[in-house]
């Protein structure tokens, strides 16, 4: 029987969804091993101790550098890992940023990378301040809440990068604030399963779109990085254009959980499935 390692989450990178981060793995898991794969799991610090080797796949959620290096050092290529240590990397916000920057598919609101130290002033970014900004840290996504902040103008966006500065981050993204309805995606493949949701149903004012583009632009994203399981951040705007914001490695799926684990665990059999076919004839 064929062999599936699952590592969870860091639990400082995952801020208010730790349960949901490791719930959704535990699901995939259970369905693994529904359709002929044997599992386990292990959290990161166990898997700092463990030899990782003779696994078939190791599925990591782990996204701390020095462990996404040991990884992708230490693990030999006859192990698939899904989402690899490099595509992880790639989430990391100046990477993802550059990678998008490259591919004309992908509509990302207007985005400067600046670095974090300096003295009190911030130069304005070319599309201004009008509007309001938001600063994001520039290596892994959230573990707090003032990791991401929107800023109206200069003053407050002084103080934010005074606060990345003493946590001791050297980059930070300057994004154009883009009015219009916030959804959220989720997507295995990219080609397999896509769905959205809007963030905030309540006030969210249900402007129109195309979902093709959406899905479209998702998998550009998703492809972008080296993606299998994704996640991801958009705006629709009044006029009905998408702007792609965020995309990440191994969301919490949490609102589709149970739908989620049966389309992951598909896509990672289809992936050793693949794999012992090229085995076989190699």
């Amino acid at each position: 029987m064929v062999t599936c390692l699952g590592i969870f989450r860091e639990l400082q990178n995952s801020p208010n969804r730790e349960n949901d981060d490791a719930m959704v793995l535990k699901a995939v898991m259970e369905q693994l091993e529904i359709i002929k794969v044997k599992t386990s799991l292990m959290t990161p610090e166990e898997a700092d101790r463990a030899d990782l080797s003779g696994w078939d796949m190791i599925v990591p959620m782990c996204e701390s550098y020095p462990r996404l290096m040991r990884l992708k050092n230490s693990v030999d290529s006859s192990t698939l890992m899904v989402n690899p240590p490099q595509s992880v990397l790639n989430c990391y916000r100046l990477k993802m940023v550059e990678e998008f920057l490259k591919n004309p598919a992908i509509n990302l609101p207007a985005t400067e990378i600046r670095t974090v130290g300096g003295g009190a002033s911030l130069d304005a970014p070319a599309f201004g301040w009008t509007g309001g900004v938001w600063l994001k840290r520039g290596d892994v996504h959230n573990t707090c809440s003032h990791d991401v902040v929107y800023a109206r103008d200069a003053e407050e966006a002084a103080a934010v990068r005074r606060d990345f500065a003493s946590r001791e981050i050297s980059h930070m993204l300057l994004q154009k604030h883009v009015d219009g309805d916030l959804i959220k995606f989720y997507g295995v493949g990219p080609g397999r399963w896509f769905t959205w949701f809007y963030h905030d149903p309540q006030t969210a004012r249900r402007l129109q779109f195309e979902l093709d583009d959406l899905a479209a632009m998702a998998a550009a994203g998703a492809k972008a990085l080296d993606l299998e399981i994704f996640g991801g951040d958009a705006i629709i705007t009044p006029e009905g254009a998408i702007h792609l914001i965020d995309i990440n490695s191994w969301p919490s799926f949490a609102r589709v959980r149970t739908e989620a684990a049966v389309q992951i665990a598909w896509q990672l059999r289809t992936r050793l499935k693949a794999r012992e076919a090229a085995r076989r004839t190699s």
